[in-house]
């Protein structure tokens, strides 16, 4: 049966909704003003329709029950660039972390060269 707009708004269901393509489901959201992404992916922009419709009373909050939200290509790519990050992040305050380390060594060094040549010093001025 071809899409009919008007049939969908006057008697939207799960059902109905599941056979639809995505540019019908888009055309769908944008008749009630739904907001989406247009890079979203028809499951995604299916979800936001039944929320929208669950809101408005329109479907029984039930129908939210029954829809599996499966992460998209681009939830799992936005995650494994979330832990690129995480992991740069990690390493840098790693390197700040030795190079302060390192600092705190020659320091000590040098104090404690500093101090055998004073007591060197003194030596030679007893002597």
């Amino acid at each position: 049966m071809p899409f009919n707009l008007d049939n969908l708004v006057a008697s939207p269901s799960v059902e109905e909704l599941d056979s639809l393509k995505k540019s019908e489901i888009v055309k769908f959201a944008k008749h009630y003003g739904i907001k989406f992404q247009p890079l979203m992916g028809k499951d995604e922009i299916k979800r936001y329709v039944l929320e929208y419709l669950v809101d408005e009373r329109i479907l029984p909050s039930t129908v939210l029950e029954t829809v599996i939200t499966v992460p998209t290509d681009n939830t799992f790519e936005l995650k494994r660039l979330e832990m690129e990050v995480n992991k740069e992040v990690r390493l840098k305050e790693m390197e700040r972390e030795m190079q302060k380390e390192k600092e705190e060594r020659e320091m000590q060094m040098q104090r404690e060269k500093e101090v055998r040549e004073h007591e060197f010093r003194l030596k030679q001025l007893e002597l």
